[in-house]
């Protein structure tokens, strides 16, 4: 194989270096719990740099990691202000339902009514990340679907990509809107129900079904 000059070959290695000196630089609090608590004497970043906050790890109570994440994945051709005004749109409807179950129950059922939209949405992504994905790997001229564990980053991604292909499916076909159909099932994840949640299991079983091809995975 003859490789061209020009020709530009992508690296998959990890970065030998970082913009942050690890001498002089030390990661940053998120947490608005401990942002709160005084640093101890003895800590570090009394005396020494702090690394910038990503954009996502803010600890204002206005920005949360799976809302912009899932901002992003539910993004169309990179409108990604009409994808935020479609996701807070569905916490919006969240809130306005739990706020009216809140105002309907007794006294003593007022306590389990949650009434973040952030929370639920939280809850609702967790539930449906699968534990596992299906790869293809050739051996012998076949492919086999070869099922293999699954990070937990890219489980969070997997499980918004399903449910923003179903949202998309019922919008398309005119059931509802899309951020009606993105409330609906953010709002049944987290109490593991909804069509994302079937579709995790369906992944599941059919990994489950596949685990003979395990040993192709070296």
């Amino acid at each position: 194989m003859i490789i061209r000059p020009c020709a530009r070959l992508i690296s998959t290695s990890a970065p030998s270096s970082s913009r942050y000196d690890a001498k002089v630089f030390r990661e940053p609090i998120s947490d608005r719990e401990q942002l709160r608590k005084p640093l101890s004497a003895d800590d570090e970043r009394n005396f020494l740099f702090i690394k910038a906050l990503k954009s996502d790890e803010t600890p204002t109570f206005y920005r949360n990691h799976v809302v912009d994440k899932l901002v992003r994945v539910c993004m169309t051709d990179g409108r990604k202000e009409m994808s935020r005004k479609n996701v807070l749109a569905a916490l919006e409807i969240i809130k306005r339902k739990q706020y009216q179950a809140w105002n309907k129950a007794s006294d003593d059922e007022k306590p389990k009514i949650e009434l973040s939209a952030f929370k639920i949405a939280e809850v609702g992504i967790d539930n449906c990340k699968p534990l596992m994905k299906l790869q293809g790997v050739t051996r012998g001229g076949t492919t086999y679907q070869v099922p293999f564990p699954i990070e937990d980053s890219e489980a969070e991604f997997r499980a918004m990509k399903m449910m923003r292909d179903i949202c998309r499916q019922k919008a398309k076909h005119g059931e509802t809107f899309f951020k009606d159909a993105l409330a609906a099932e953010l709002m049944l994840a987290s109490q593991n129900e909804g069509a994302t949640i079937q579709a995790k299991q369906e992944l599941h079983k059919t990994c489950e079904a596949n685990r003979a091809y395990a040993h192709y995975r070296g």
